[in-house]
């Protein structure tokens, strides 16, 4: 495309919308230059130009005029300066230029009335049409030319200026449409993001439109693209205003919502106090009913007496039977469980006269017959099991000569199995499920457990490795100030569970002491104590309680002339019988209430003496053999049982702190 042989000027290519400053375009000029003369062929000077020599005469160009019907399209604005029309030629250019000038600023500025660039050129004089009545001048007087092209000019500057003073016009109008712009965009806000989107868009375009001046074309396309825009930004405009109408209603309901919910929070959370004050009313009846019960419990188990005896008779076993040894001294009243009728056939010393039999009665809290089950023995001394959780010291021991069965009522078989389990196993099971269903109640449990026995007086413990070879254990005081007994280097494990407890039982029973006699190929040497010590606490109401749980294995009792130990067995069987006589001893004391009781006399009732008390709970297995070679041993443990059973000793406390 040939450049523009009139440019705009300087300050016309500097104004735009925003004050921006456009590119500056180079001017350029078409006009002949002074003293420069084409030259000619080398002829005669005075001879005029040949046909053929002469440059064809540029045609020119109609003015077009699509910026200017852009610009009509837009509101009406003050009338600008007319613009000079010429004749067809270089002023025809400047016409041109005029409507350009009308079409950029109405379409930069988006003013609502830019000048209509169809009515300035309308006012902008008509000069003579190119080709007209003027004398068309010889290719030769170049004077003439330039006389002419002087003239043409001098129409363009005045041209320019007629454009110079309707840019200004356009120009103050522009300041007021961004003023207009200004106000608008202050009033919409909310819609920024999306404005200043458009802007962006505007500068871009505003910035290609000047580059795109020389190409009109062009710029109708791009005019219509932004219209095209400004449309659809309208249109979102639109829309984000029916958003935000709806949003605003949507907005309103969540608020309502919101209010509501504070409502129903703020009465959610007065039922919650009620029900926390409830809670708390509840857990208090909770707990006044759990000391209930327990005060109950203990009434009925001083109701049932503080020491209690139950007598068991263990069944034959398998090579008994074969050798047709029956139990027929031994009878069971069928209405009477509380029971036991000895019998023995008398016969005359002096010939072969016979007498009535001799039956001797004994009357216990519960007699077990031999057909009596682990379960039946277990479910009479479940309640006092619960005695040790409620905070009371209990202690349950077995006593009867060897071979009696106190093994298998305290522990169980070898071959354990839950049909079969003792005293210590079921015993142990009970505390730990009742300790969980305390939980729920505000109760929280520790359990410490220790295995030790008694061999010749001196106390080993049974679970370590070697208990022959550890160190020599004393019992002490835990000070001056309490009657709670400790024994150093005692092993004292942390329990958690009811497998924890009997991997403790089977490492006991592997190092326990046992020996071979007469009367027992597998008689227990020593008395075999598990202490398990029960720490509880309430801590929403400060109450604590301690409590220790005696289960004791006590060694058989024997005769020595039955029995015909010597040596080391001998020595066994002395401490065995010394250590029961001092348990019978301590008992009658109590029971007697004497101010002094012979504690001290044996490590087994030293070691129990908290146990055996009036703040405590006692219960004696007495162990009968079914046999009737043994009814002399029966006989003598029936007799002691009876006289521990008639003892009564004070009201039994519980440990709180």
């Amino acid at each position: 495309m040939a450049e523009d042989p009139f440019p705009l000027p300087l300050t016309e290519q500097k104004a735009n919308v925003d004050g921006a400053r456009q590119p500056q375009l180079k001017p350029t000029s078409r006009l002949p230059v002074a003293g420069l003369r084409p030259k000619r062929p080398a002829t005669c000077e005075n001879e005029p130009p040949r046909e053929n020599w002469k440059r064809p005469r540029e045609s020119l160009a109609p003015p077009r005029r699509g910026a200017a019907s852009l610009a009509i399209s837009q509101p009406k604005v003050a009338p600008a300066a007319p613009v000079l029309r010429g004749r067809r030629g270089p002023g025809c250019h400047s016409t041109s230029r005029a409507g350009r000038a009308v079409g950029v600023a109405s379409t930069a500025g988006l003013s609502r009335r830019p000048v209509p660039a169809a009515a300035a050129l309308k006012s902008a004089p008509k000069g003579p049409p190119a080709g007209g009545g003027e004398k068309k001048r010889a290719p030769w007087d170049l004077k003439g030319q330039l006389s002419d092209l002087r003239t043409k000019l001098s129409a363009s500057k005045e041209t320019i200026q007629g454009l110079d003073l309707e840019k200004r016009a356009l120009k103050k109008e522009l300041q007021q449409a961004v003023a207009q712009n200004s106000e608008l965009g202050s009033q919409a806000s909310s819609l920024s993001v999306e404005v200043e989107v458009w802007q962006g868009r505007a500068k871009e375009s505003l910035q290609r439109l000047s580059e795109l001046l020389a190409r009109e074309k062009q710029l109708q396309e791009t005019v219509r693209r932004q219209e095209q825009e400004i449309e659809e930004l309208q249109e979102a405009t639109q829309a984000l205003q029916e958003a935000k109408q709806g949003l605003a209603a949507q907005l309103g309901t969540t608020e309502a919502r919101l209010r509501l919910a504070e409502e129903t929070l703020a009465r959610r959370g007065q039922e919650n106090e009620a029900l926390r004050s409830r809670v708390a009313e509840q857990d208090k009846r909770l707990h006044d009913s759990e000391m209930e019960r327990r005060h109950l419990h203990n009434v009925v188990q001083e109701l049932k007496g503080n020491i209690r005896v139950f007598c068991r008779v263990r069944p034959l076993l398998p090579c008994e039977k074969q050798a047709q040894k029956g139990a027929g001294h031994l009878r069971f009243p069928p209405e009477d469980n509380k029971s036991l009728l000895l019998c023995k056939a008398e016969e005359s010393h002096v010939g072969r006269e016979h007498k009535d039999d001799i039956t001797y009665e004994f009357n216990f809290d519960r007699v077990f017959p031999p057909s009596s089950l682990q379960e039946d023995v277990f479910e009479e001394i479940a309640l006092l099991v619960q005695s040790a959780l409620d905070g009371y010291n209990v202690c349950i021991f077995a006593y009867g000569q060897t071979g009696s069965g106190k093994t298998y009522t305290m522990e169980g078989p070898e071959d354990l199995a839950p049909s079969t389990a003792g005293m210590i196993p079921r015993a142990v099971r009970q505390i730990f499920q009742a300790s969980h269903e305390m939980e729920a109640k505000g109760w929280k449990y520790q359990f410490t457990a220790n295995f030790l026995e008694i061999y010749n007086e001196s106390l080993r413990d049974l679970l370590v490795l070697r208990p022959e070879r550890s160190p020599e254990l004393e019992i002490k005081r835990v000070n001056q100030s309490t009657e709670e007994l400790h024994i150093p280097n005692l092993s004292y494990v942390p329990v958690t569970s009811e497998q924890e407890v009997l991997k403790l039982l089977r490492t006991a029973k592997a190092n326990r002491s046992v020996a071979k006699t007469t009367l027992n190929e597998r008689s227990s040497r020593s008395h075999s104590l598990f202490q398990l010590h029960i720490e509880g606490e309430n801590a929403s109401r400060e109450v604590r309680t301690s409590s220790v749980l005696n289960l004791v294995d006590l060694a058989g009792s024997e005769r020595l002339e039955k029995s015909m130990s010597k040596g080391e067995r001998l020595k066994e069987t002395q401490a065995i019988n010394s250590s029961l006589s001092n348990l019978g001893l301590v008992i009658m004391a109590l029971s007697n209430k004497e101010a002094h009781v012979p504690y001290r006399n044996s490590k087994l009732t030293y070691l129990l003496q908290n146990s055996l008390g009036g703040s405590s709970k006692m219960l004696m297995f007495v162990n009968i053999s079914p046999l009737e070679e043994n009814f002399a041993e029966s006989l003598n443990s029936l007799r002691f049982a009876r006289k521990v059973n008639e003892c009564v000793i004070g009201t039994a406390q519980t440990n709180r702190k």
